[in-house]
């Protein structure tokens, strides 16, 4: 609970206050293409179902893009986290050297409120597939205790252009509507997430 309250009210934080510093200016565009490429890594906190193994590291790619007038763009993401660590209680059978590991693709949309200015929020949502994995060390991928679902994703964050093209910021995102069944036990996958974003633009 506590984890999910921080990712929230990062959120909101960084969106309230990136756009009251945002430059209202209407931008000048040339009736081509913008968007982004992003990348984010940063730590995801899951539900008590994965513990002890519940704080994996995280790492994705996010692209976004759109007509240059609109400030709604299509996003397209794929998300990669995972944990591994020595126990001594079963988690979902092993003990030892354990571990677990999701993949997910995501589909949505973000809108960038602000086309002009140093400062950059947006927020964004949408529907999301995931596969969850879990077994002995590394080879999780390949142990047969997975499950897969779908779900669905809201996030927000904060970046600065930093020259014509690129970005760097934080983004908070949180996933709900999973439903995973490992070993017979039955949990979700969802989760709150805070990252480091860097990335590269074009347009507007």
């Amino acid at each position: 609970m506590k984890h999910r309250a921080t990712v929230y009210a990062l959120a909101a934080m960084l969106f309230a206050s990136s756009v009251s510093l945002a430059d209202e200016t209407p931008p000048e565009t040339s009736g081509g293409s913008s968007g982004n490429v992003q990348f984010l890594m940063g730590k995801t906190y899951l539900h008590d179902f994965w513990r002890p193994l519940d704080e994996p590291a995280s790492f994705a790619i996010e692209v976004d893009f759109g007509p240059e007038s609109s400030p709604v763009h299509v996003a397209i993401s794929t998300h990669v986290f995972g944990q591994v660590r020595d126990v001594s209680s079963p988690f979902f059978g092993e003990t030892g050297k354990v571990a677990d590991g999701f993949l997910e693709l995501s589909v949505g949309f973000l809108w960038h409120p602000v086309k002009r200015g140093v400062v950059r929020p947006y927020l964004g949502g949408g529907g999301l597939s995931m596969a969850a994995f879990a077994g002995e060390g590394w080879d999780f991928w390949a142990s047969g205790i997975n499950d897969h679902s779908f779900g669905y994703y809201g996030n927000a964050g904060i970046y600065f252009k930093v020259g014509e093209h690129f970005n760097i910021g934080v983004d908070g995102r949180v996933v709900r509507g999973t439903s995973i069944t490992l070993e017979g036990r039955g949990g979700d996958a969802d989760y709150g997430q805070v990252s480091l974003l860097m990335g590269v633009g074009w347009g507007n």
